[in-house]
């Protein structure tokens, strides 16, 4: 007698098998023929029912899965029945698993979206902005850049103590207008001495003389002995003596020293200073006094720069030196010999100039 049990048990095992490789036959069932189970062996195992039987087409409760390659040869004593075969049943699985599959997939990228933030950070859109307006910045040239301040004459208040009363007052030296000039005494006959102080104040403006201003100073001029001032104006050259060096002492903070030589020149002659200075006082003293030369020479401002001691006034027509004069001479003139001439009681100075401009 054939075990059902194990041979049931492994068709099914091979059944399942079929059906995942691919579409298999359809479930068989088969219920044995009872009288094959009896052991009869007389009767005719292969016999089908009778004709006037109803095949039954349920399935017994012992009845055995087969493949289909044991379903050919079917044993003696079972009886086949075969069931209805759906063959869309493998594409119907087929396209369950597909789709089972696609939910599973969708559920999946929905839960990271929600995770991770639903995606990329979106990118936005450009925004045309207007074109900035480039700032053009000129450059100044030479011809754009400020003027530095010309040098003028400053105006200021002349005061002396040194020879009080005159002859003249010291406030000639700032007139333009007329032919003035500060003349002051060199003391009595017997005691004429140089060594006059002339203290000056720069002044805010000539109409206040009270006020008290500083200015840059860069340069101071002189005009030593009486000369005119204006065209054909009146000339007293040789009737005082003439301011051969002088000492300007300022207030500014290195209390610069300036000594002047004017090598007793007929007109202006400037002398710039050592370095630009700002001050508001500057004390003024009388080193050296001379009689006034015959033949002096002309101003460097008229005729250009010219050395102390040469230049065409000293030199004779045919380039000689020029024969000396009694009242040529430079030298203070000894006190015995001042008693004969007048010239020697008084000095002169026809204008002071302090060239500069208001500080910055």
């Amino acid at each position: 007698m054939v075990d059902t049990t194990s041979t049931a048990g492994l068709s099914t095992q091979d059944w399942m098998l079929e059906q995942v490789l691919g579409d298999g036959p359809a479930l068989i069932s088969t219920e044995p023929d009872p009288e094959s189970l009896s052991g009869d062996d007389g009767d005719d195992h292969t016999a089908g029912p009778a004709p006037d039987e109803e095949a039954d087409t349920t399935t017994a409760p012992n009845a055995r899965f087969l493949p289909a390659h044991e379903l050919d040869s079917p044993r003696p004593g079972e009886q086949v029945t075969t069931t209805p075969v759906d063959v869309n049943a493998g594409a119907k699985r087929t396209l369950l698993w597909l789709g089972s599959g696609v939910v599973l997939v969708a559920v999946l990228i929905v839960m990271a979206f929600l995770v991770f933030g639903g995606g990329p950070t979106p990118v936005a859109s450009p925004q045309h902005k207007p074109a900035a307006t480039q700032v053009v910045v000129a450059v100044p040239t030479t011809s754009d850049l400020p003027a530095p301040p010309q040098d003028q004459a400053i105006p200021f208040d002349p005061t002396t103590d040194s020879c009080p009363g005159g002859p003249t007052s010291p406030l000639a030296l700032t007139d333009t207008s007329t032919d003035s000039a500060w003349v002051c005494s060199r003391g009595p006959q017997e005691s004429r001495l140089d060594g006059q102080i002339l203290r000056v104040k720069f002044m805010c403006d000539r109409s206040r003389p009270e006020s008290t201003c500083s200015y840059m100073l860069n340069s101071v001029s002189i005009t030593p002995g009486w000369v005119a001032k204006t065209p054909g104006g009146k000339d007293e050259w040789l009737a005082h003596r003439v301011v051969s060096r002088l000492q300007y002492v300022f207030n500014d903070t290195d209390r610069t020293v300036l000594t002047q030589d004017t090598a007793n020149t007929h007109g202006p002659v400037t002398t710039p200073l050592p370095h630009k200075l700002l001050a508001s006082r500057v004390t003024v003293a009388i080193l050296q006094t001379a009689r006034p030369p015959a033949s002096p020479l002309p101003s460097p401002e008229a005729t250009g720069p010219v050395l102390p001691g040469f230049g065409d006034s000293a030199l004779g027509p045919d380039g000689a030196p020029l024969a000396p004069d009694a009242t040529a001479s430079a030298e203070p003139v000894p006190l015995g010999e001042q008693d004969s001439d007048p010239v020697d009681a008084t000095f002169a100075i026809s204008a002071l100039k302090f060239l500069g401009h208001e500080p910055n």
